[in-house]
């Protein structure tokens, strides 16, 4: 309760804290986000004793898993689904429409937005020292990214690419691992913010695009190679 100058008492607002299967789904995406959880199965009742909890909850943070092509369910099995190049390639073309699209969005947004500008600047000076650190280029390239997309102001887009991204992470450290892919990488993060400070969302879109491409071929031929028993790198 609070106590305003009239002395009326006034009904707190309710804290809206997340329930056990929100906390099991969101800390499982994570997880799979990284490539903690390798493609292939996974049992129920480990999982349940991770988290201290019964196998319900854990269904539950599955079932939305699923819904999200993560997982499959199979009775008391999970199976961590995998990408193939077919399924790769399909996600990156809804991705470059879906990306290209909010930073077309949130274009003059961004370039009015001093502090948001300067903040994309810094992230992109901090990934120039990740070169040798996969996991912290990784959390900077997709912090980069989603301030750019969250800018269109449309959460429901948000939304989709962040699903989209969750499927492909795991697979783009055969790609942060590539020294010459890294360095094209930054090169285009530059172009990108030069765009946006310009707040020309055509000319930043078109190197998103070419971006996303360039990511989608190493990623491929990664995925190739692993499939033919070639090298995983």
């Amino acid at each position: 309760m609070s106590f305003p100058e009239d002395g009326q008492l006034v009904p707190a607002s309710p804290i809206d804290l997340p329930s056990i299967p929100d906390v099991i789904y969101r800390q499982l995406r994570r997880d799979l986000a990284r490539g903690v959880y390798r493609p292939g199965p996974l049992r129920i009742r480990p999982l349940a004793e991770r988290f201290g909890v019964s196998a319900t909850p854990v269904r539950e943070a599955l079932r939305r898993l699923e819904a999200e092509g993560l997982v499959t369910l199979r009775k008391n099995q999970i199976v961590v689904n995998a990408l193939s190049e077919s399924e790769l390639r399909e996600i990156f073309a809804i991705r470059a429409e879906l990306e290209t699209f909010a930073l077309r969005q949130g274009a003059e947004r961004i370039k009015s937005d001093r502090a948001l500008l300067n903040a994309l600047e810094s992230l992109v000076r901090s990934m120039d020292q990740y070169e040798h650190k996969p996991e912290e280029w990784l959390a900077a390239n997709q912090e980069f990214h989603m301030r750019i997309y969250h800018a269109a102001g449309m959460p429901r887009l948000s939304s989709m690419i962040d699903s989209l991204w969750i499927a492909v992470e795991p697979y783009l450290r055969l790609y942060s691992s590539t020294a010459g892919s890294f360095r094209a990488s930054q090169e285009e993060h530059r172009s990108m913010l030069q765009s946006l400070r310009a707040g020309d969302g055509e000319a930043g879109a078109e190197t998103l695009r070419r971006h996303l491409s360039e990511t989608e071929e190493v990623v491929a031929a990664g995925i190739s190679n692993s499939n033919s028993g070639g090298e995983k790198g």
